[in-house]
């Protein structure tokens, strides 16, 4: 199933360069759980002096999906920005899980950059599972094989 993509007008700080060919997905959670798209944009342009927000695109606690960066090298995962696209997920889960409507529109839009971009299920990665990070992300009540074995179940009904 096909979730619409929301879109507001969210002006960065400088131009931003296309992504040639994303080979991963990255997953991360907010910690805050209460900042929102516009929030995030904000704390990332006035805490981290980047362009805007960093993550590629976002979903709000309603399952609710807005495009951050689009498809647009992110700043969501150091050395991993030029070939991955980061989505984050409202919400700290190292103490609570995502909601429902979260876990489902995930599940739809990684199908549909799966697919797109031929993207394997392993390549669909939690932010701690990059080598090096240190952080939790996305969470720790998020379990990652779990996830994955969501995905390839759904895959396995579309093919």
């Amino acid at each position: 199933m096909k979730r619409e993509i929301n879109v507001i007008d969210l002006k960065f700080n400088e131009e931003l360069m296309k992504i040639d060919k994303p080979r991963k997905i990255v997953i991360h959670h907010t910690h805050n759980p209460n900042l929102t798209v516009e929030s995030t944009h904000k704390l990332h342009i006035e805490r981290f002096k980047w362009a805007g927000i960093g993550y590629n695109y976002f979903i709000e606690k309603s399952g609710d999906i807005f495009q951050g960066r689009g498809m647009y090298v992110g700043a969501h995962a150091k050395n991993h920005n030029r070939d991955s696209i980061g989505i984050a997920l409202a919400g700290n889960f190292d103490e609570a899980l995502p909601t429902e409507e979260q876990i489902e529109s995930l599940v739809d839009i990684c199908l549909e950059f799966m697919i797109n971009y031929d993207i394997e299920p392993i390549r669909v990665i939690g932010h701690r599972e990059i080598e090096g990070v240190e952080k939790t992300c996305p969470g720790l009540l998020f379990d990652m094989d779990k996830f994955r074995e969501l995905l390839i179940e759904r895959l396995d009904k579309i093919k």
